[in-house]
């Protein structure tokens, strides 16, 4: 992966996170870090069980994300597939919160997993394409 993505990807501290609704519609959400990340191949996102976008995922997996740096006029956006996974136990995902993931209170949270497609780096004015390839 190209350093200049990676750092893009470390250090944004929020994401948009884009799922389908039932209609065919997008549904953006903004959402903190990944809780978990393997470059830009593989995200996990802390989001509420009871929730449209949770809702929209176990309806439709096609989603995207997208950060951006607005300083270096940055961005990159990914293609891909989500899962939903439970948890097991909050009190070992607690830990990894930030402040205000854990001021969110979800009574049903679960891990929005994200595996990528393709990705989309725009820098200085050009963009670059890079397509997965399949496992």
């Amino acid at each position: 992966m190209d350093r200049n993505m990676e750092e893009l990807l470390a250090s944004a501290d929020t994401f948009t996170l884009t799922t389908i609704d039932s209609r065919g519609f997008p549904h953006p959400i903004a959402v903190s870090a990944p809780l978990e990340r393997n470059g830009f191949y593989y995200f996990k996102f802390y989001i509420n069980g009871e929730g449209r976008t949770a809702e929209n995922i176990r309806q439709n997996r096609s989603g995207s994300l997208f950060c951006f740096n607005k300083e270096t006029h940055e961005s990159i956006a990914l293609k891909g597939y989500f899962l939903i996974e439970e948890l097991v136990e909050y009190k070992l995902l607690a830990a990894q919160l930030n402040e205000f993931q854990k001021g969110l209170n979800y009574e049903h949270p679960v891990i929005a997993i994200f595996e990528t497609l393709s990705a989309k780096h725009y820098e200085n004015m050009h963009g670059e394409f890079v397509d997965v390839p399949d496992k």
